[in-house]
């Protein structure tokens, strides 16, 4: 059986969106700093956060298992860079404590490059067929290399990792799970 191409770009691109999916739901929250003082108030913080555009982010990605025509998949891509950019906006709004800084500065950088992945990628559907082929071969290293943004909470000390697991918006959210 022969797969057009469109149906390869088409795959490779819901398959890039379902990888963030529920990883990047994104965040509300005010224009100032919040400092979370302790592993609870961090992970309160953050998935407070999260919860804040999370309807946003599940209508986007309502029916991305099934998409039959590129303009739907631009339209999804062209939507979910600039969630994903605000997502990562608000999570550095949150002043982590001292000793999960670095993993929350990655978390952060993390949406951002994933933020511009959405970018290259819809800019690359804008193009003809074979072009779009040629480029998405060339992401292809980056997307497969592309890091979950909250993947490492296994690399949370023990009390933040419990902090997460116990706090109730992380539960209802169901996203931090490994």
């Amino acid at each position: 059986m022969k797969i057009s191409k469109w149906t390869k770009v088409l795959a490779i691109s819901t398959v890039v969106l379902l990888m963030v999916g529920l990883s990047v739901s994104c965040g509300g929250g005010g224009d100032d700093k919040k400092s979370a003082n302790s592993p609870e108030e961090y992970a309160q913080a953050v998935c407070e956060t999260l919860a804040g555009r999370i309807s946003e982010l599940d209508a986007l990605m309502n029916g991305t298992t099934g998409f039959d025509d590129p303009s739907q998949l631009k339209d999804a891509i062209d939507k979910a860079e600039p969630a994903i950019k605000e997502m990562a906006k608000d999570l550095d709004k949150i002043n982590p404590p001292s000793d999960v800084k670095d993993w929350h500065n990655n978390m952060v950088a993390t949406m951002n490059q994933t933020a511009d992945l959405f970018g290259k990628l819809g800019d690359i559907l804008n193009k003809p067929l074979d072009q779009v082929m040629a480029e998405m071969e060339n992401l292809s290293p980056e997307l497969e290399n592309m890091q979950e943004p909250f993947a490492g909470l296994s690399d949370l000390p023990q009390e933040y990792q419990d902090a997460f697991e116990n706090d109730s918006k992380c539960q209802e959210l169901d996203i931090l799970s490994e």
